[in-house]
């Protein structure tokens, strides 16, 4: 038995529509592989840093926000 994917081509279909995306129903099925796996890298990094041995681990990328240095009228 093949294991489930994250996410199938009714799932890309879904949140295409609610992204008001127009996107080929060819592209589904390749779409959804892509996506299902970074959601499978992504769940095994999450795992993996989950782990008491990462809990010091921070990450080297900051993100941070500009300061609006413009004033509103």
């Amino acid at each position: 038995m093949e294991p489930q994917q994250p996410v199938d081509e009714q799932g890309v279909a879904a949140l295409a529509r609610a992204a008001e995306l127009s996107l080929d129903s060819a592209r589904l099925p390749l779409v959804a592989a892509q996506l299902g796996q970074w959601l499978t890298a992504a769940n095994e990094l999450n795992m993996k840093m989950a782990d008491r041995r990462h809990r010091d681990v921070t990450p080297i990328t900051v993100f941070g926000h500009l300061a609006n240095t413009e004033t509103a009228e």
